[in-house]
């Protein structure tokens, strides 16, 4: 009869051993690569879902209904956009004057978000925020400047960073 002998059997679990650590260690660091990959994305994704309604929104209000100063800067801006206050249909009044709703405010609060401020309600629009400033140009009475800064540190401690800046013409 003939066998293997136990030198054989000892090469061939190493040889095995070998493979089995390489393969798994591929894995590991092939799924750590996936989800750091994924949060420069995510963090983008953030900027936008930030910018989008607060530019949205601040398009439609005009100098008069924001409180914010020319030349001045802060970490929240709050504004009324127009509103059908008496329900005919229209955001202009009988008198040809624009109709305000309520106040809007947009800041970061403790926890890093985005929130929104309506009607004494607070909701959360993106997280991760890491800087939020408006700004009004001198000069530029129509114009709001906005600059963000989102960021995210993976499991192994890296931050990452993504900025945005945007400038908003307010209607006149």
């Amino acid at each position: 009869m003939k066998g293997l002998t136990i030198f054989e059997v000892l090469v061939s679990i190493l040889i095995f051993s070998i493979i089995a650590l390489g393969l798994g260690s591929a894995v590991v660091a092939g799924k750590s690569a996936f989800f750091v990959s994924d949060i420069p994305t995510q963090l983008r994704e953030n900027l936008l879902f930030a910018l989008m309604p607060m530019v949205r929104e601040l398009r439609q209000t005009a100098p008069a209904e924001i409180d914010l100063g020319e030349g001045a800067s802060s970490n929240a801006v709050t504004f009324k956009i127009p509103h059908d206050n008496n329900a005919d249909g229209v955001v202009v009044d009988n008198i040809g004057s624009i109709e305000w709703g309520q106040n809007i405010t947009y800041a970061r609060n403790g926890l890093g978000q985005l929130t929104r401020i309506f009607g004494g309600v607070t909701s959360v629009i993106a997280p991760n925020i890491a800087l939020l400033q408006f700004s009004r140009p001198a000069g530029e009475n129509a114009l709001i400047q906005i600059d963000i800064t989102v960021a995210k540190a993976d499991s192994q401690g890296k931050l990452y960073q993504d900025t945005e800046q945007a400038i908003v013409k307010m209607r006149n």
